[in-house]
């Protein structure tokens, strides 16, 4: 991959899936240790923390003995918010390097970590102000099917006030997720603040939003399938501990590969859009 191909302008509106998925490949092939070794960094205190929350809970609807309803919801903020940190922190990382790849520099782990470092604190505030607008969407729904519920005194309307509510939030979180898939992007990159980041993914994913759904869709799919071939294959023959040493090597790559997507996702729409080239972008790491 050239400087000149990353950088050729594109028609207004130009944006294709197909080519953020090729040139998410190239430059995560190209920079494959060392993405490799940010995933793993990254993501193994989630799946360790996947791990404890799964035994805390496990048992269904029987909780194990000495556990309490409120350990459960501390162990699942404990969880979020782990999840949160160091995805995105991993992101802002992984996003630098991506970056450096596109302008045909050698990707740095330990510059890219201190890019990371400095955003940590913004970045955290994009992940917990977006994880609680999702929240306030499902909880407002849930109070209003709960007052159908209540008022209706009919078994259907009540079953189908539910189903709504499930249904009308997955759809309205798609969309706040469509609309903020480049808000890492701007936060590190325009070093804006948690609301000037999701609005300005806002307007670059505008007029764009179909395709970028169909490419997170995309992404989700294929992981969920991938983790489930794990877990059927894997575990009655390597057990546990191989099981978990290849969910964490796959969400590394995964992961890898989903971060740099958000940056070939971020370039493409600043050049469709704005008519900068990548040199222009990253002039701000400089």
């Amino acid at each position: 991959m050239t400087n000149t191909a990353m950088s050729t302008p594109f028609a207004e509106g130009d944006f294709r899936v197909g080519r953020v998925i090729s040139q998410s490949a190239s430059v995560l092939t190209g920079n494959f240790p060392t993405l490799f070794i940010i995933g793993v960094i990254a993501y193994l205190p989630i799946q360790l923390a996947a791990l404890w929350f799964t035994g805390l809970t496990r048992g269904g609807a029987t909780l194990p003995p000495g556990t309490s309803t409120t350990q459960i919801v501390v162990a699942a903020f404990v969880f979020i918010f782990v999840m949160i940190v160091f995805s995105l922190f991993a992101q802002a990382v992984i996003l630098h390097a991506a970056f450096q790849n596109m302008r045909n520099q050698p990707a740095n782990i330990f510059e890219s970590l201190k890019v990371g470092l400095r955003r940590f604190f913004p970045l955290l505030l994009l992940g917990i102000v977006m994880a609680l607008l999702m929240l306030v969407v499902f909880a407002a729904l849930s109070i209003a099917s709960g007052l159908v519920v209540v008022f209706s005194g009919n078994t259907a309307y009540s079953i189908a006030a539910t189903i709504l509510a499930v249904v009308v939030g997955f759809v309205i979180v798609a969309i706040l997720y469509t609309m903020w898939f480049v808000a890492v992007a701007a936060c590190v990159v325009e070093r804006t603040g948690p609301f000037g980041s999701m609005g300005r993914s806002g307007r670059l994913t505008k007029g764009h939003r179909w395709r970028i759904f169909g490419l997170i869709l995309l992404l989700f799919l294929v992981s969920t399938v991938v983790s489930i071939l794990i877990e059927l294959v894997l575990r009655p023959v390597g057990g546990t501990i191989v099981t978990f040493l290849v969910t964490v090597a796959w969400t590394a790559v995964w992961g890898a590969y989903y971060a740099v997507s958000v940056a070939v996702t971020y370039h493409d729409l600043r050049v469709a859009k704005e008519g900068i080239d990548i040199e222009q972008i990253v002039a701000v790491f400089d």
